[in-house]
């Protein structure tokens, strides 16, 4: 398998595999290190227990008046039988004298003499002894004393006790070796049959593991396989961990994404709104003034013709009707045009520090001709400054009223009331009135750039009036019901340096 093109789950779980195995095989050389180490320290204390206690038996039971070969012959057997051990014996010039091992055959390399430097350890060493390892086996080369107050005479001359007479050399037998061995290969099968279920066990518990892991991920995987741009809907996780961490990120990077649709999408028709109001105002306009003037010319003709008697009364009353009705539709198609106008301009802005108050009054001067009841309600005796365009805010406010005035219900007085006031760091301005409110219908439209519900209306009042809020960095809602509406402007306050 090609790790790098492994899927995610393959890679973690070869990863962990590997991780386990190799942790537990260098567990396992160290402890079957630590038991060859310690097998290996066992023995070699048990030698030494074992090279004293044959000592004492060779040093109490020898017959120290015979020859070292006579001596020694039956005694070496037997001790050597009891304890499980091969003993070689030397003299102190190095020369072999005899084994234990009765067998025919007898190595070379324990006939031949010992070295003199391996005698002269001995001799140096504390204990008298020098402990020596052969191809894994273990042996001590001991020099044996005559026991003190013990006369042993050679050649009739008495020797003096407490003397060195020989040279001991005490190994395991092969049977011995051999038991050691097939123990400690024992331990260490137990000890490599213990890793091996490990590693089964530890393999299954991170396959259980890694689907329990990567269940999330699957998950999260099959929803997105099924989301288009079209249907983006957020993930549900019940628990905060890391996933559930990643979940919510998700979650806010696709409202985000919702958001910044919904503002290209607005964004674009309105670009298409503004392109197209400036070509129908500019192709509306051209043709209003020549059509105003030949209705001013054909008028002023009429009057001149009059004066000499050349048309009677009855066509001057035609000529004064034509003449008005044109100029109230040249009229109506100027405004229009300017509403376009006005609405493909909104990006042209002349900022600057206002009063809200000194804005508001000016408007509500503007409609005190009108056969209404218009109250001014300002909730406020503070300097209210914000940083707009005035011109614009001006605008919003007219259009506000109107449209206020425009929803008289029959029979019932219209009456506005403007309300100005602070929150929150917050220029508020409230245009309420008791008309017939907005029909359940239509309230989701109404700040659409193509929605009126005039016959001579653009549909770009209300679009208009939102879009210039949203430039100020501030917001517009409504609340309406049978018994009027009422529409809160929020624009932030101009910031003291």
């Amino acid at each position: 398998m090609n790790f790098k093109k492994a899927t995610l789950s393959q890679k973690i779980f070869l990863s962990m595999i590997g991780l386990i195995s190799v942790s537990l095989v260098i567990v396992a050389l160290i402890n079957i290190q630590q038991i060859k180490q310690d097998t290996t320290e066992y023995n070699i204390d048990r030698l030494a227990r074992k090279d004293r206690a044959v000592a004492k038996s060779i040093e109490a039971s020898v017959d120290y008046n015979k020859d070292l070969s006579e001596a020694f012959s039956q005694l070496l057997k037997e001790v050597g039988y009891i304890h499980k051990l091969k003993i070689n014996i030397y003299d102190l010039d190095g020369n072999f004298i005899l084994s234990s091992d009765d067998s025919l055959f007898v190595e070379k390399s324990i006939t031949a003499p010992l070295p003199n430097s391996i005698i002269e350890q001995c001799f140096n060493s504390q204990e008298k002894k020098i402990k020596y390892e052969k191809a894994g086996y273990f042996g001590t080369y001991r020099i044996l004393y005559v026991p003190e107050n013990t006369t042993i005479l050679n050649s009739g001359e008495p020797i003096i006790t407490n003397t060195p007479f020989c040279v001991l050399d005490v190994i395991y037998d092969k049977s011995t070796k051999t038991e050691i061995l097939i123990k400690t290969n024992t331990q260490i099968k137990k000890f490599i049959k213990i890793y091996v279920f490990l590693l089964l066990f530890a393999s299954l518990f991170a396959y259980i593991l890694l689907k329990q892991v990567t269940a999330p991920l699957r998950s999260i995987s099959k929803h997105l396989s099924y989301t288009n741009m079209k249907s983006i809907k957020p993930l549900i996780w019940p628990v905060q961990d890391e996933i559930g961490q990643l979940i919510s990120s998700y979650n806010k990077l696709i409202q985000e994404l919702d958001i910044r649709t919904q503002q290209l999408i607005k964004s674009e028709k309105e670009g298409a709104w503004k392109k197209m109001a400036k070509q129908i105002a500019h192709e509306v306009k051209n043709p209003l003034t020549p059509m105003r003037l030949s209705v001013q010319y054909l008028k002023k003709s009429f009057d001149d013709g009059k004066g000499a008697g050349l048309y009677s009364d009855e066509w001057e009353d035609k000529l004064k009707e034509f003449s008005k009705t044109m100029i109230q539709q040249i009229d109506t198609l100027n405004r229009i045009a300017n509403a376009f106008s006005d609405f493909a301009s909104l990006n042209t802005q002349n900022l600057e520090s206002i009063s809200i108050l000194e804005t508001v009054k000016d408007v509500i001067h503007i409609f005190k001709n009108n056969n209404v009841q218009l109250v001014a309600e300002i909730n406020s005796t503070n300097s209210m400054n914000v940083y707009v365009d005035k011109t614009h805010l001006t605008r919003v406010l007219n259009n506000l009223i109107q449209n206020s005035l425009q929803s008289e219900r029959s029979g019932v007085p219209i009456k506005v009331v403007v309300d100005v006031k602070i929150k929150n760091q917050n220029c508020v301005i409230l245009v309420k009135d008791n008309g017939s409110g907005i029909p359940k219908n239509i309230r989701d439209k109404i700040f659409e750039p193509n929605f009126t519900t005039k016959n001579s209306g653009t549909g770009l009042g209300l679009a208009m009036v939102k879009r210039i809020i949203d430039d100020f960095g501030g917001s517009i809602t409504y609340v309406t019901d049978l018994d009027g509406t009422v529409f809160e402007v929020s624009i932030p306050l101009e910031k003291k340096h």
